[in-house]
């Protein structure tokens, strides 16, 4: 289980080449995982916990948590 792989970023705090920086990084991140588990079948389980994935991680994302009582699931 990874939990907020993105909390040691910036989040691109500065300038337009710090925010490209910090999503090539998220990709990569991702990127690296999909191949690191594609390479493992159905051996391997991995649990990413992060507040904003990458679009490229759309297709495995399997729950969404809201803070809003009123929109379950709540988290």
């Amino acid at each position: 289980m990874i939990d907020s792989p993105q909390k040691n970023l910036g989040h691109g705090v500065g300038s337009l080449d710090a925010v490209i920086a910090d999503a090539l990084a998220i990709d990569d991140f991702y990127r690296h995982l999909s191949v690191w588990l594609a390479d493992r079948g159905t051996k391997a389980q991995l649990i990413v916990v992060d507040n904003s994935p990458p679009l490229l991680a759309e297709g495995s994302v399997v729950a969404r948590y809201s803070r809003n009582e009123d929109q379950p699931p709540t988290g």
